[in-house]
């Protein structure tokens, strides 16, 4: 249930007979309506123990604190650790997926091994790739030539690459070039060739991380021998962090491993934040403590009176005729919550249902008035068939699959058609995408009618509504205050009753408060209205003399 009071609370006098009831039929109204409202708290200053027990939780809350720090930046580093590494291997993968294809096109071009024309060759590929920075020719693990030395007059002898893919693809990981010391490299190798890429390439890729080593391994070996990718980047005392745990990621198209560690040492960045939190930690835990021991001390708090009245069975249904003009036949009744306390003073439901949504008990809510309504309206509402109970639906139960059970259990088995209950929707729900789209689709598939209420608010035009499984409208209170005015405004009720109609929908108009506003809908009728000019709000055994009544 939602918020819907329509004239709730509002004793103007309309100078025009409802429909025909007994004079004590509204709602009685205390002139002090009671507020929800919080007890004063006690004073605290002269209690040192209590002081005592708050600094003791700021402490607490101040290692929470570091813990809950720590426990972020273990979670943001493990993070950045997986987006780099990730990164990583994709650039391995398209590295060594280059180098073949290097490889491959200079294998097939049939020159001789470490030629001229091979050299040249080599030389035309490198231009043209994107990652290599050399390229060379090798057999039995020397090199014979190379883009940037040409051919060699002696072969540069080297032992078998460390790690050894499937394909014949051999890696060799963090090492130096002939042609100058300073470049850290890997080299890509197969059959009569090899390549030559700067590390940097892949060690750029790493970021957000300080003192990132990058290690790499083959998937296939057990166990995995993890060779260090350039020792550029190795902690000086060669000990790593243990937490956050590196993660390893291999490549099923290469078959290649990465994982990325981390040195000991943390950014000064890192203990200030790590304290700024501790700090928040420590002065939330006093504060808590604090509200604690306040909220322990207060009495008829808003939440526990409203616990009490669900309990207590003193939220109940009272019903506002909707009626047809002309004749003020009795059409329809929508069901709205109201709240008498022990002491029979009437709580306004613009507070404790705003109050129940803030704290998850509005199906609670819902749960109750839908019983009672049953209890109260079934079996006489089943066999009036004519008739129609509205209900107001908030957003959280229109997804609710308990809403169903509800209607089903306690309005459905007692005969009551589905057709003969409205659910009133607010236009600003409809428009909360496709979750909400399908719960009007699933509930209009019962056969239930669909309503969108308070239309006129500007959240949704008639087009969109005629998308939705939504039977008709009910206009707002708003629009209906400036029927018979000089407003501007005034000419908008017709106008959307008149569209809505067109597009197949019913319209009710609410807020009928006035006889210059019942007249100036005369032209509109045959029309559903609802207002104070025919009837307030009303409970089940007067709600049945009406009808009976007409």
């Amino acid at each position: 249930m939602t918020a819907q009071n329509k004239g709730f609370g509002d004793d103007a006098s309309t100078g025009t007979e409802p429909l025909k009831m007994p004079a004590d039929t509204a709602l009685s109204e205390s002139a002090a309506s009671p507020r929800l409202r919080d007890s004063a708290s006690r004073s605290l200053a002269s209690r040192p123990l209590i002081w005592l027990a708050a600094a003791a939780f700021s402490v607490v809350g101040a290692l929470f604190g570091w813990w809950v720090a720590e426990r972020l930046d273990q979670a943001r580093t493990a993070t950045l650790i997986d987006q780099s590494t990730q990164r990583v291997l994709e650039r391995l993968d398209d590295i060594i997926g280059e180098a073949l294809d290097v490889f491959d096109s200079l294998a097939a071009r049939g020159h001789a091994h470490c030629s001229e024309a091979q050299i040249q060759d080599m030389r035309t590929l490198l231009f043209e790739a994107r990652y290599l920075r050399d390229i060379g020719g090798v057999r039995g693990y020397s090199l014979y030539c190379s883009t940037a030395l040409g051919s060699l007059e002696e072969p540069y002898h080297s032992t078998a690459p460390p790690l050894r893919l499937d394909g014949g693809i051999g890696l060799r990981t963090d090492r130096t070039v002939l042609a100058s010391a300073k470049l850290r490299s890997m080299v890509v190798e197969r059959g009569d060739f090899n390549a030559l890429v700067d590390s940097r390439q892949v060690i750029d890729l790493v970021t957000g991380l300080d003192q990132a080593h990058i290690e790499v391994a083959v998937a296939s070996d057990s166990p995995r021998q993890w060779l260090p990718f350039s020792l550029l980047t190795r902690p000086d005392n060669g000990v790593f962090r243990s937490r956050p745990e590196s993660r390893a990621q291999c490549s099923e198209q290469t078959g290649i491993c990465a994982r990325i560690r981390l040195g000991l040492s943390k950014p000064a960045a890192t203990g200030a934040t790590h304290a700024v939190i501790a700090g928040l930690g420590g002065a939330l835990g006093g504060s808590l403590f604090m509200i604690a021991v306040s909220l322990w001390r207060q009495r008829n708090t808003p939440e526990r009176a409203l616990r009490q009245a669900l309990k207590e069975g003193w939220i109940r249904p009272a019903y506002q005729p909707i009626v047809t003009l002309p004749g003020r036949k009795l059409a329809a009744f929508e069901a709205l919550a109201r709240w008498k306390n022990e002491r029979g003073q009437t709580v306004p439901a613009d507070q404790f249902i705003p109050l129940a949504e803030s704290q998850g008990l509005i199906r609670e809510v819902s749960a109750v008035m839908i019983r009672s309504i049953g209890e109260e309206l079934g079996d006489w509402l089943a066999a009036q068939p004519q008739l129609r109970l509205t209900l107001n639906i908030s957003p959280d139960e229109l997804s609710d699959p308990s809403l169903v059970g509800q209607i089903e259990r306690h309005l459905l088995a007692r005969g009551i058609q589905p057709g003969q209950i409205v659910l009133e929707i607010t236009e600003r729900t409809m428009l909360a995408g496709e979750a909400s789209r399908a719960s009007i689709e699933r509930l209009a598939a019962m056969g239930l009618t669909l309503f969108a209420d308070d239309f006129g608010v500007g959240y949704c035009g008639l087009a969109y509504l005629n998308e939705l499984d939504i039977h008709g409208i009910k206009i707002c209170q708003q629009l209906t205050a400036a029927v018979a005015t000089d407003s501007p405004k005034a000419v908008l009720v017709p106008r959307v009753t008149e569209m809505a109609r067109e597009l197949g929908l019913e319209v009710v108009i609410e807020g009928v408060e006035t006889q210059e506003q019942r007249d100036a809908l005369a032209a509109l009728e045959p029309v559903l209205v609802q207002g104070w000019l025919f009837a307030r709000e009303v409970d089940a055994e007067q709600l049945k003399r009406l009808y009976e009544d007409r």
